[in-house]
């Protein structure tokens, strides 16, 4: 046994600050991996339909950033139609809206349904009536689509559509001038202006919103913490707004 100094040579002292900043930063990374594993930290992208941005995301978001404040949310407004397109291409990790097409790699989760109504300018011949309106009445009615009319089992009964507005604020302005009727959500529906009136439709018939994720996929923790909020909140938004609730999902 020696009793001898050891001490390090030149190239020693050299890579002494290297090894202690390799240390740190290894210290830093698995701290980071467990805050994000604990749901401390982390990111999120999701696509939303506007409609359900507006009217019940506040309240969810509200609760999840008192749970999770470490978290950060990217939100993305889209079309049905491009909610579904963002989550094929991975480029959100989830998406909320209506079945655009059924596609095999995705999994819809039934949350809500809402009425698809009439919706026409005040001075439309169709606003006169309190009753509501029978499909095969708009047969002849110059038609402003939103892409909607695709997923609706009575498109047959609508003549054929001369516009397309996938943006819902041009939409209503077209509306708003009176150029044709239009078939809406309940969500989509402006209340606040007296020019545009909505009516009933007879069959009734809903669009359905759904948690749409892709199938054999590992969500981050993060999103999995939305997620879960989302499924855990949005049955007391459903009940706020009074909308229907698809079988299998309570309110409880």
């Amino acid at each position: 046994r020696t009793t001898r100094r050891v001490t390090p040579t030149a190239e020693g002292e050299n890579f002494i600050p290297i090894a202690e900043r390799l240390v740190r930063d290894f210290d830093t990374a698995i701290s980071d991996l467990k805050a994000t594993a604990e749901r401390r930290v982390g990111n999120i992208s999701m696509a939303i339909v506007p409609s359900v941005a507006t009217n019940l995301l506040p309240p969810i978001i509200k609760t999840f950033s008192a749970n999770f404040p470490g978290i950060n949310l990217l939100l993305n407004d889209d079309t049905s139609r491009g909610v579904q397109q963002k989550v094929e291409r991975n480029e959100v990790d989830f998406g909320i809206g209506s079945v655009w097409q059924q596609n095999k790699l995705l999994n819809f989760r039934p949350l809500f349904g809402d009425n698809l109504e009439l919706v026409c300018h005040r001075d439309h011949y169709l606003a006169a009536s309190s009753d509501p309106i029978h499909w095969n009445q708009l047969a002849n009615e110059t038609f402003l689509d939103t892409g909607i009319t695709k997923t609706m089992r009575s498109r047959q009964s609508l003549g054929p559509s001369k516009f397309d507005f996938p943006n819902i604020t041009t939409l209503i302005a077209m509306l708003k001038s009176n150029l044709g009727v239009s078939i809406l959500p309940s969500l989509a529906i402006p209340r606040e202006t007296g020019e545009l009136v909505s009516r009933l439709l007879m069959p009734a018939e809903k669009r359905e919103i759904c948690l749409i994720t892709r199938n054999e996929w590992t969500q981050s923790p993060a999103a999995e913490a939305m997620i879960e909020t989302v499924i855990a909140e949005m049955p007391n938004q459903i009940m706020r707004l009074g909308l229907s609730t698809p079988r299998g999902i309570t309110s409880s």
